[in-house]
């Protein structure tokens, strides 16, 4: 019973720092806008965003663009590189590819 106790105090402390985690970043701001940057050339700027907010973003903004677009999303936390491509194929993306920029990554998302 003591461990259980241990574990289930371990887990509130957890929750807790997510949550200040959380807090400490970009959360209840509206979602950053896409911009046109060309034809069928969209851009959207998430630097300054962790997770799960560049995946979610991604995802709205993929359901806004026509198809034949091209969007490119600009990160600088690598563990949502792959979340976001799981994101684009799931939205049907034909081509996902990711180039490193000195802190940044850009994902270009073809759809």
């Amino acid at each position: 019973m003591m461990e259980y106790t241990l574990f289930k105090n371990y887990v509130n402390m957890l929750t807790v720092h997510m949550l200040i985690t959380l807090l400490k970043t970009k959360v209840g701001k509206a979602m950053p806008s896409i911009k046109k940057v060309g034809d069928n050339l969209y851009e959207l700027d998430l630097k300054g965003y962790v997770c799960p907010y560049p995946q979610m973003y991604t995802s709205q903004a993929l359901t806004k663009l026509p198809r034949g677009s091209v969007l490119k999303v600009i990160i600088d936390n690598p563990p949502s590189i792959e979340n976001i491509k799981s994101v684009a194929q799931k939205a049907g993306a034909k081509s996902v590819s990711v180039e490193a920029k000195g802190g940044t990554w850009e994902i270009s998302i073809a759809l």
